[in-house]
């Protein structure tokens, strides 16, 4: 999203491949990202300029997993690169806390409910965050700090309420009593204790950037309770709004007045619907 001159950019994740299309569809251009040496960590995202903003796979991945004791949990360490075409690549800021993951035995995974670092770009440059806390520091084109920002949120302690509720949903895959029994002496424990204290302030991709340079944050979907609570940064990373979704909505994109939801049906049926955003509603 956000990429100019093209109305759809597709990042291929399994061929490391930027495909470029108009708005009627046709091609516009395709290259492989490899050529270049990006490895992207998730979704890369367009700068104002077109080049790619990312996260590269963490140089210390296997070195970490080495150094911690089964069933302990870790952070990744993430790096924010700027690929500037045909300019190489530009590391704008570094050594942030990225995935937490589990070791468990010869192998690991993320952690359930973990954190990640979330990043989003603007015309200035890129903020970004680890989700410990609801706190983001912007940095320019020159890899330059220029904003640290905190705001207050719903508290983010995981309760006895989150996990009955992370429970019941597992529960409610089985059929028969003695299924659930079994889940629930055999499984569940497990499960319950991969859970941390506190949830993460935000989702990994969880802030979406406004063409006004404004910052849409998106809070884990299991937090809050009836409805999910969004806030929204300014340019100069004030807090602005607070909007509430209902649960079985998802954000997929955001504009000057409006949001671009994915909304779930009773029978689990998929729609998408744009709604204008009101003061006080």
């Amino acid at each position: 999203r956000g990429c100019p001159g093209t109305a759809i950019t597709v990042f291929d994740w399994k061929l490391d491949r930027i495909t470029r299309l108009d708005r009627d569809g046709n091609l516009i251009d395709t290259r492989a990202l490899a050529v270049t040496g990006v490895q992207p960590y998730g979704s890369p995202t367009c700068s104002p300029d077109g080049n790619l903003v990312f996260a590269p796979w963490p140089d210390d991945e296997w070195s970490i997993e080495q150094r911690v004791a089964d069933r302990e949990a870790y952070r990744w360490n993430m790096t924010v690169s700027w690929e500037r075409y045909n300019d190489g690549v530009v590391t704008l800021a570094q050594g942030i806390p990225g995935t937490e993951r589990r070791r468990y035995a010869h192998t690991s995974g993320p952690r359930t409910w973990g954190k990640d670092m979330a990043f989003a770009v603007t015309a200035t440059g890129v903020w970004y965050g680890s989700a410990d806390d609801y706190e983001l520091e912007h940095v320019d084109w020159n890899g330059r700090v220029t904003r640290i920002v905190r705001w207050a949120g719903p508290d983010l302690e995981v309760t006895r309420e989150h996990l009955n509720r992370f429970r019941d949903a597992y529960l409610a895959r089985y059929e028969t009593p003695e299924e659930r029994r079994r889940f629930e002496r055999e499984r569940w424990p497990w499960i319950r204790d991969d859970v941390p204290e506190r949830f993460p302030a935000y989702v990994s991709e969880g802030l979406v950037s406004l063409p006004d340079g404004s910052v849409w944050v998106v809070p884990h979907p299991w937090r809050d309770m009836g409805g999910d609570e969004f806030h929204l940064l300014g340019p100069d990373g004030d807090w602005l709004h607070r909007l509430t979704i209902p649960s079985g909505r998802t954000l997929l994109d955001a504009g000057p007045g409006w949001v671009l939801l994915l909304e779930q049906g009773e029978f689990d049926e998929q729609s998408v619907a744009v709604y204008e955003l009101v003061e006080g509603s």
